[in-house]
């Protein structure tokens, strides 16, 4: 079952100088089911938190390579830096697709090259 969780805002469209207009985001079983086999401890410890992260990410960025829009937030208590990427699917549908903690090494590269915008 697909649900809403979130929305592409003004703000980030802004942000990541985007070419589209304001989207729901949506989450489907096929996802969750994808984060789980592929990030499972990452899921189970922050899964609960996708809206949240959505909602109020440290950061944004395009992926420079799959051009997905990734939502990044630092949780400051452990020191990682979560991301879920939303993908436009081939019926125009805004996915969240995955969710992981990135290394400090990709964040600084993120930031160093200009792909992570501040959100905060």
């Amino acid at each position: 079952m697909n649900k809403k969780i979130g929305k592409l805002s003004k703000r980030v469209i802004r942000l990541l100088n985007l070419d589209c207009e304001e989207m729901p985001i949506i989450l489907g079983d096929s996802n969750v089911q994808h984060m789980k086999n592929k990030h499972y401890g990452d899921y189970i410890k922050y899964g609960k938190d996708i809206k949240e992260i959505i909602k109020n990410p440290t950061y944004v960025a395009k992926n420079p390579n799959q051009g997905s829009i990734e939502y990044i937030k630092e949780y400051k208590t452990s020191n990682e830096f979560v991301i879920v990427a939303a993908r436009l699917s081939n019926k125009g549908v805004l996915f969240a697709k995955t969710l992981f903690v990135m290394t400090e090494r990709k964040k600084n590269i993120y930031l160093n090259k200009g792909y992570a915008k501040k959100y905060k």
